[in-house]
């Protein structure tokens, strides 16, 4: 019988045959697990692997085989085969990954692709707590999410999840649920804003960024917590005319535009997923207010930045 870890991760409680180093274990009776990743058996994806080549330009072959399940390889780092209902992925390790960076990359690639089969739309998002107040960073990579956050933590807020957001809806508000407490980050701003910060290691051999625990000894969090805000932040080089520092509430196609773009998993596009996306968004819509975030990439106007960010959110 395989031996599984237990672990409390995005509000799921997900069982790994791989030992995960950050998040929280819970024991055998803390509840059904909602996600297995197991180890593949040898030879398992010599028969699994699908016909259509990888698309040059993106660092992960994504394929739907034709039972639903749905296929990832990250050259190097890992390769997964992800059951149509999501429920459970077969997982190996490619290339001598290490173990924090293949974790890394697991749960943020397996997870999101199998929240997103069992009809969750999980956010591309990195969210910090601002005096009691959850906001949500969304935009591409490469956009300043984690960066941002790490000034915004300089600056005495804290981490709640990096990378990957899963939300619930209850009583007409929206709950942001932790995720593993590391900041993936360049060593650069790194350095910078947070000196006192733990390295863990790096992402991938591609992304060049660092894995760092903000704070050596981060506070237990475990429970959900609310949303004041979602952020969305434009392209580096779509700042306004003289380099001003913008912060617009969306509404309309625009914020359904913005959501539905900065879900996870969207090399995704089962024919129904478009009508759950809508519908995603208008569920955010009526319970949050969303902003786009326009700035210069520079490190001089981050204090402008995020006193802007405090005095939009609603409390």
């Amino acid at each position: 019988m395989t031996a599984f870890y237990r672990y409390r991760i995005y509000g799921l409680v997900v069982e790994s045959a791989l030992r995960l180093s950050s998040v929280e274990e819970v024991p055998r009776d803390g509840g059904e697990a909602s996600i297995r990743m197991l180890a593949a058996p040898p030879g398992y994806f010599e028969t699994r692997r699908p016909n259509t080549p990888p698309d040059p330009l993106d660092w992960i072959h994504h394929a739907v085989l034709d039972d639903g399940s749905v296929y990832m390889k990250a050259e190097g780092v890992f390769e997964t085969v992800i059951a149509p209902d999501g429920r459970y992925a077969m997982c190996a390790s490619l290339g001598g990954v290490d173990a924090r960076s293949l974790e890394a990359n697991l749960v943020n690639f397996v997870l999101s692709a199998s929240l997103t089969l069992q009809g969750e739309e999980p956010l591309h998002s990195t969210v910090v707590e601002i005096d009691g107040r959850a906001v949500g960073l969304l935009g591409l990579s490469g956009a300043g999410k984690s960066t941002l956050a790490a000034f915004l933590i300089s600056r005495g807020a804290d981490l709640v999840t990096d990378d990957m957001l899963r939300v619930t809806f209850e009583d007409g508000r929206v709950f942001a649920h932790p995720g593993p407490y590391r900041l993936k980050l360049f060593d650069d701003p790194g350095r910078r804003f947070l000196p006192g910060a733990v390295a863990d290691g790096h992402f991938n051999p591609l992304s060049g960024k660092l894995m760092m625990q903000p704070r050596p000894v981060p506070a237990p969090r475990s429970a959900p917590v609310p949303l004041a805000g979602l952020i969305h932040l434009g392209s580096p080089g779509d700042v306004p005319a003289g380099g001003m520092v913008s912060l617009a509430r969306l509404g309309g196609l625009d914020l359904a535009k913005t959501v539905i773009s900065s879900t996870m998993d969207n090399r995704y596009s089962a024919p129904r997923r478009l009508e759950r996306q809508l519908r995603f968004a208008a569920r955010i819509a009526d319970a949050l207010p969303v902003y786009a975030l326009h700035y210069p990439r520079s490190f001089d106007v981050m204090d402008e930045v995020a006193q802007l960010i405090r005095r939009t959110l609603p409390p």
